[in-house]
């Protein structure tokens, strides 16, 4: 069997060296067309952005960035200090997907909404209504001792708060209305006041006081504009607090309530008003509209990720004034976690402190905060 053997002469030779010059030529400029450049989409910080341009370079190709480099410069978009590649793609994107603010609108107070709508639409979310935190560092300067105490309070004690709230049935009058619930439950806690951290006597870290408030209601989300304002969400709510305790240190009352909900651009408020319902029989603390009054206002301010509010309360009666402020300020720390500090002075901080004026200052964390 014979074999053939290829022995190549120097015509070819020639021709080979002369296609690997042409190549060398050409190599380059084909290299940097078709490796993506992955860098520059690692350098975007915003998740879903990145990941856009990730998805982009890798379905599309270098090939397909070119083409739209090409065509924004036949429309005139593209000026001579414009770059191309994935960092513009993405920083297009970005543009499209964030809207122009405009301050006269609620910008805040809609995003919060939004935020309650997409969660109202997962079942296993729980949607936040006032802010939960944790605050294991807060001190008071006020004697907090009662005679209903059967242990002597120390001054430093943990704070913390949780809250939420969900629609129990859409639509029951018509389109934007719902009957809501809500629970928010506030506890005081004697984290310290125990013989191993110097205590005189072991009080065994009791809970000094928890308010548990239930409310449930009935939604009006509405679209109208006031004094620069606009009025988002309007409710009607029946109220009940109570600290659960018996005898001496029952404490409890029931409201009948209704607030509106406003805002303009990076600023929110809730105005809310409220009758004391009389109980039947004795009442534990008939005079409690003396110091926590008929009603009370928040005003929050969102900056980035930090947001600041403050929540007043006044009881209208100028011969003998009572009243209480609420400041609270927090600022990012993780992506789910927000520092958190808080100030208070006046009445009504808890019900047994209903008719003591109490001044305390906090610093702890936040999962959520007004806005």
């Amino acid at each position: 069997m014979s074999h053939f053997l290829f022995r190549p002469n120097h015509r070819h030779l020639s021709a080979a060296l002369s296609g690997l010059a042409l190549l060398g030529v050409l190599s380059p400029a084909t290299a940097q067309t078709d490796t993506p450049d992955w860098s520059a989409c690692a350098a975007i910080d915003a998740d879903a952005k990145r990941l856009a341009c990730f998805d982009r370079l890798a379905s599309s190709g270098p090939a397909a960035l070119e083409d739209d480099a090409t065509q924004a410069e036949e429309q005139g978009q593209t000026t001579s200090n414009t770059s191309t590649g994935p960092v513009a793609a993405s920083q297009a994107e970005e543009d499209e997907s964030t809207p122009m603010i405009n301050e006269s609108q609620p910008v805040a107070l809609e995003r919060r909404l939004k935020s309650e709508q997409s969660g109202e639409r997962n079942p296993f979310v729980m949607r936040s209504y006032k802010p939960n935190y944790i605050m294991p560092a807060t001190y008071t300067p006020t004697d907090l001792s009662r005679d209903v105490y059967d242990f002597e309070p120390q001054h430093a004690e943990t704070k913390f708060q949780l809250s939420f709230q969900f629609d129990w049935f859409e639509d029951p009058f018509g389109p934007n209305t719902a009957l809501y619930f809500g629970y928010t439950q506030l506890s005081l806690w004697q984290t310290y006041n125990t013989e191993f951290l110097g205590s005189d006597e072991d009080a065994s870290s009791p809970f000094r006081e928890t308010n548990y408030e239930p409310e449930v209601g009935v939604s009006f989300n509405t679209d109208f504009s006031l004094a620069g304002l606009t009025f988002k969400r309007s409710r009607l709510s029946l109220i009940h607090t109570s600290n659960g305790q018996g005898g001496e240190r029952s404490r409890s009352w029931n409201r009948l309530a209704a607030s509106t909900s406003f805002g303009r651009g990076h600023f929110a408020g809730r105005l809310r008003g409220w009758y004391h319902l009389p109980e039947a029989g004795e009442e534990q603390n008939p005079d409690i509209t003396d110091y926590m009054g008929y009603g009370d206002l928040m005003l929050a301010y969102k900056w980035k990720d930090q947001t600041i509010a403050a929540t007043l309360r006044n009881n209208l009666d100028f011969a003998n004034n009572k009243g209480a402020v609420q400041v609270d300020y927090s600022f990012p720390l993780s992506k789910r976690v927000k520092g958190y500090v808080q100030y208070f002075n006046g009445y009504g901080e808890s019900l047994i402190d209903y008719n003591r004026s109490v001044s305390r200052i906090g610093l702890g964390i936040a999962l959520t905060d007004w806005l």
